[in-house]
């Protein structure tokens, strides 16, 4: 799967917005519509669905800005250890300890032949961040990508898309995450209302996922055959201490993100009735 032409209108916060209100689920939008009737009632912004959404994604992009700052240095240890042998090798599984061990000895000895260096050694990291995020939205990532529905200014046709598979909690595809209704409730009840759950923990391993998916792209460039997809899931979370590494980090974050998105949210809404009152 190479990469697909995506307007630049569509990477900016207000249209990345709009595309948002038009594609999320029933569920979602009722949630988002919420919490604008109740800052619309304590003042009166200019549309306050939109305010939600922008700050949600605001927030989303500063989590997973600050996950990649406190992993970084295992990180970029840990990008060498990366699957970037794409051919099955006969009598060898890469999941499994052996079959890692075979990989990282085969890759180190790739990487000292003149002009394979490259091949097997994780690309620079220029931006852990993913670019497009969707919250609230069930359709797959992979339909919009596939379905060009992003190559112009024009909102997509939904009858083109597809939806996420029944037990995701997001879908990530090429620089576009989905957040799926479950998701985006549990962030929504930690971030807004301040409720701490399990629910909340494991949506935050959701946002860490798909933020190592789009880093995967950028080490190793995208790679979506389910041998690739498989092997990058073992890679992410299944052996060594880099798993545990991040669950002492969303441990920490959890807290400092609870009730943020509300406060961001009265100061934007400030803002907004301040320059509405503008003369």
């Amino acid at each position: 799967m190479g990469r697909q032409a995506i307007h630049q209108k569509w990477f900016q916060l207000s249209h990345m917005s709009e595309l948002t209100e038009y594609l999320q689920s029933v569920p979602s939008f009722e949630l988002t519509k919420k919490i604008a009737l109740q800052i619309s009632e304590e003042s009166f912004p200019t549309n306050p669905m939109r305010i939600v959404i922008e700050n949600f994604i605001t927030q989303t992009r500063s989590f997973m800005q600050d996950v990649y700052n406190e992993l970084q240095p295992e990180l970029e240890i840990h990008s060498y250890n990366y699957p970037f042998i794409t051919a099955r090798i006969p009598f060898v599984n890469y999941e499994s300890s052996n079959g890692r061990e075979t990989f990282a000895r085969i890759q180190s000895r790739l990487r000292r032949i003149p002009g394979l260096k490259a091949r097997y050694s994780p690309r620079k990291i220029q931006s852990p961040v993913i670019p497009i995020i969707l919250p609230g939205v069930d359709y797959s990532a992979e339909s919009l990508v596939n379905s060009l529905a992003l190559e112009n200014e024009a909102l997509p046709d939904k009858s083109k898309l597809g939806w996420q598979h029944l037990d995701a909690f997001a879908d990530y595809c090429l620089g576009i995450m989905a957040l799926g209704r479950e998701t985006y409730a549990s962030l929504i009840d930690a971030w807004y209302y301040g409720s701490d759950s399990d629910s909340y923990f494991q949506a935050l391993e959701v946002l860490a996922e798909e933020m190592l998916h789009h880093i995967s792209d950028e080490i190793a460039g995208p790679r979506y055959t389910e041998r690739s997809v498989s092997r990058e899931h073992y890679w992410m979370k299944s052996y060594g201490e880099f798993p545990e590494r991040l669950d002492i980090v969303l441990l920490r974050l959890k807290d400092e993100y609870l009730g943020r998105l509300e406060k961001s949210i009265k100061q934007s809404r400030t803002e907004s009735t301040e320059i509405s009152v503008m003369p």
